[in-house]
């Protein structure tokens, strides 16, 4: 009697049991592998589709970057253009009297000349013109006794001259340079040749000054004594060859 009930026991709990009824209904099986199938690709799927939103927003970024740096390399062209026509007329406008300055070195030294032949002192003035200057070396026999300051009166003929070309080409400004020998001077007036040699050469720019009307602001003097010879002081001859005052007519920087 035992054995029976509990046969009869386990037949009711298959009877109940849902795992027993897949495997005596095989359809029921397969969908119920399906679904669960089917629900595990879905969350892989949620979870894989993370990534895919990063990277979209990475690549808008990206894209506002791009857009950003374009706009701002356009306008710094656009700048670089306007600054650099702007640098460039101010250069342009400069350098046009500039050619006028360099094509008159020549007719300046033509008339400098050309006033000293009049006044029949070819031979006691010298005109070189150079690159950017005209240089006039006027000897001491037509300036000033030896060891003195006070202008000959040979002398102010020859600073007219020069004068009239320094009113006459504003692009240029004179430097006046004292030169002596290498005979030591002692005097209470000149303790050396330093002193004598600039003041022979404020002498020459108190004459254009005051004498002339040349603007101060266009004349300067340097004293070089014996520094700065043109011969070797071995004879007479070239002693007095040194002894010079020189007015160098230098082009005014643009």
């Amino acid at each position: 009697m035992f054995d029976g009930h509990r046969q009869y026991s386990e037949r009711n709990s298959m009877k109940h049991d849902p795992w027993n009824k897949t495997q005596h209904n095989p359809e029921r099986a397969a969908s119920v592998s399906y679904h669960g199938l089917v629900s595990g690709f879905d969350e892989t799927v949620d979870s894989d589709g993370n990534w895919l939103i990063s990277l979209s927003d990475l690549l808008s970024l990206l894209l506002v970057f791009f857009i950003m740096f374009f706009i701002m390399t356009k306008g710094t062209g656009a700048n670089e253009k306007t600054v650099t026509a702007e640098v460039q007329n101010p250069v342009q406008t400069v350098a046009e009297p500039d050619r006028e300055v360099s094509g008159a070195g020549e007719t300046i030294r033509d008339e400098i000349k050309s006033g000293m032949d009049d006044l029949e002192l070819g031979d006691d003035v010298s005109i070189l013109e150079t690159n950017r200057e005209i240089i006039i070396t006027i000897k001491e026999k037509v300036t000033f006794r030896p060891g003195e300051a006070e202008m000959l009166g040979t002398f102010g003929p020859v600073l007219d001259n020069i004068a009239d070309v320094i009113h006459k080409y504003p692009g240029y400004q004179a430097e006046i340079i004292g030169h002596t020998d290498n005979i030591p001077i002692n005097t209470s007036r000149y303790p050396s040749n330093w002193e004598l040699s600039v003041a022979r050469a404020a002498s020459v720019l108190r004459y254009l000054i005051n004498e002339r009307s040349i603007d101060s602001s266009r004349l300067s003097i340097k004293g070089n004594a014996d520094q700065s010879p043109i011969a070797r002081n071995d004879t007479p001859e070239n002693r007095a060859k040194n002894r010079r005052v020189e007015i160098r007519l230098k082009r005014l920087e643009a």
